[in-house]
């Protein structure tokens, strides 16, 4: 066998190529191909592989693309007529831009190739892991399960896009703050492949945003649950001068225990701060984000208080299954809009009022009034019932 292809979607099958057919001719046609997908994007004759028939570091495999609708290589259209070298790990799509793509799983023909004749180079990603199926996929990168060919442990890889490397600042600081941040809460680096992608912790119950949108707003023993343990791992970040900026729904993972370890995830937006300097950019997520990150009030800063006003919305939404915010949806400018919403108090003043004192805390409009992650612990609400034990 000189390669396969693994799908990223768990509802295909992988696809072997062995020596005997080194040109191997991909479409819709069944009677002039041997690898057929019959979905009506994809053409009669979409491409054809060709394999040089090397079993060295020459080997290399063509792609030459015939196809009406496109196939792509790392995100890159290889363009009718055009030729393009597939390599170990690369991801090859059929018939569908990969980022911007609407088909059903058994129509998701999208798949990453190893190259069994060329063996992977010593202290790489593919040397080191057997790549899965995709887990989840964002602007800039792509995570696939995997699994550790020395320990068979599962973890996640983070694979950053090729056309992403303009943002290679952000995976830098990630990796420079994930090595520093050791937490029951925090979603794990375990190792990092430059140019190939960060190996972490496998967390596989899903994110929180799911979790609700499955159950509805949740009970107040499971909310304060999450709460205590967001608060825990957030206090820690800071206490090393870290802030997250990035807090929201999607980047909270849960455990498959009873009841879910949260475990925060997705650090490309924190940044470090000190004393003398404070956050001055403009990140995160415009339902989460803090006033004073858009107000720019006399070019002042922002600091570790922009991630507590993000968890009294995220409380807020756990406890309600919708969004805190009452906004004008004819202002188009995100800025105005965000300084010009209210928020929606009768939503959680029924039947939680301990848990609205603590998000009114949360919420504040002005950060020097504004409740630190550290002393959420010690709230009522908190302390109330106490938190589930792990």
């Amino acid at each position: 066998m000189w390669g396969m292809l693994k799908p990223c979607c768990s509802a295909l099958k992988t696809i072997k190529f062995y020596e005997a057919q080194p040109v191997v001719h991909i479409g819709r046609n069944p009677i002039t191909n041997s690898v057929v997908f019959l979905a009506t994007k994809i053409s009669n004759e979409h491409c054809k592989f060709k394999w040089n028939g090397k079993r060295d570091a020459t080997s290399h495999v063509e792609v030459t693309d015939t196809s009406a609708n496109g196939t792509w290589i790392n995100g890159k259209k290889i363009g009718k007529g055009g030729i393009g070298i597939l390599k170990e790990g690369n991801e090859i799509a059929f018939g569908e831009n990969p980022i911007r793509r609407t088909s059903p799983p058994q129509e998701d023909y999208r798949y990453i190739f190893r190259h069994m004749a060329s063996e992977p180079a010593k202290g790489s990603l593919h040397a080191s892991y057997s790549i899965g199926h995709e887990l989840g996929r964002g602007t800039f990168a792509t995570v696939m399960k995997c699994l550790s060919r020395t320990t068979s442990e599962w973890f996640a890889v983070k694979i950053i896009h090729s056309q992403a490397h303009k943002m290679a600042t952000l995976f830098a600081r990630e990796i420079s703050i994930l090595e520093t941040l050791q937490h029951r809460n925090i979603c794990q680096l375990k190792q990092v492949f430059f140019a190939e992608g960060l190996v972490l912790e496998l967390v596989e119950g899903g994110d929180l945003l799911d979790y609700i949108d499955s159950r509805g707003s949740l009970h107040e023993p499971m909310a304060q649950h999450f709460t205590f343990q967001l608060a825990e791992a957030l206090s820690y970040i800071h206490e090393k001068g870290i802030v997250h900026r990035d807090l929201k729904l999607e980047n909270i993972l849960l455990t498959t225990d009873n009841p879910p370890v949260i475990k925060i995830a997705d650090f490309g937006l924190a940044n470090v701060i000190n004393r003398l300097t404070l956050l001055k950019t403009m990140c995160g997520t415009p339902s989460y984000i803090a006033p004073e990150v858009v107000s720019r009030e006399k070019n002042r800063g922002y600091d570790h208080l922009v991630d507590s006003w993000s968890v009294g919305v995220i409380i807020f939404m756990m406890l309600t299954a919708q969004s805190p915010f009452v906004e004008d949806e004819m202002i188009t400018d995100v800025r105005t809009r965000i300084l010009k919403r209210s928020i929606d108090w009768d939503v959680l003043e029924s039947g939680h009022t301990i848990a609205n004192h603590l998000v009114q805390n949360l919420l504040q409009y002005f950060p020097a009034d504004r409740m630190p992650l550290s002393d959420v612990q010690k709230h009522p609400w908190i302390i109330e019932r106490g938190y589930m034990p792990y």
